[in-house]
């Protein structure tokens, strides 16, 4: 094993994050990764450096490292700064799956809501309250920031959604059950 698969094999393990193994090296991410995973050899120094943090890792006491901390943010930083039709179509995918059932919910035309996805036309008062009434949040919308609860109420209704599913199965199974017998 060379030292950078003994690198890499210590921090998966440990599950350690390279962010917190680059701070601790004084070093950007960036350049930590290039080391760890794409550079042909690790230097020694290096290597005795990120041996050194690991190890004094392992014998930090925190009561928090467990516990797997839910970010609320759905969208990474270059979804940010993404236009407004754009996270309409995002909005679509994720609550209707299509555009069409997107339009069928505002009852409006596809049409009419291509011309909001394209930017041809901004949503009124009247589109952004059907957006509304329909679940979408409007802050995210507008200025490309989700509260937290948005999420929330986005993972319960696809919670619910796999539930629903599983039960109409097992009403299935059910009938099948009943009538063989």
């Amino acid at each position: 094993m060379t030292n950078q698969e003994e690198i890499q094999f210590l921090i998966s393990s440990h599950g350690i994050k390279l962010n917190w193994l680059a701070e601790q090296l004084d070093l950007k991410i960036q350049t930590l990764s290039y080391l760890i995973y794409e550079s042909p050899k690790l230097d020694e120094d290096i290597y005795s450096k990120v041996k050194e943090s690991i190890e004094a890792y392992q014998y930090e006491l925190s009561f928090y490292d467990n516990k797997q901390i839910d970010s609320y943010d759905l969208f990474t930083d270059e979804k940010i700064h993404i236009g407004m039709g754009d996270r309409i179509r995002i909005f679509a995918k994720r609550k209707y799956g299509t555009l069409k059932s997107l339009a069928e919910a505002m009852e409006i035309s596809p049409q009419q809501l291509q011309q909001y996805i394209s930017g041809n036309r901004e949503p009124g008062s009247k589109i952004l309250a059907r957006l509304l009434r329909l679940g979408c949040d409007i802050n995210w919308l507008l200025g490309g920031t989700e509260k937290a609860e948005s999420y929330r109420v986005y993972k319960l209704e696809n919670d619910l959604k796999k539930l629903q599913e599983t039960f109409d199965k097992l009403n299935l199974l059910i009938e099948e059950v009943k009538t063989s017998n």
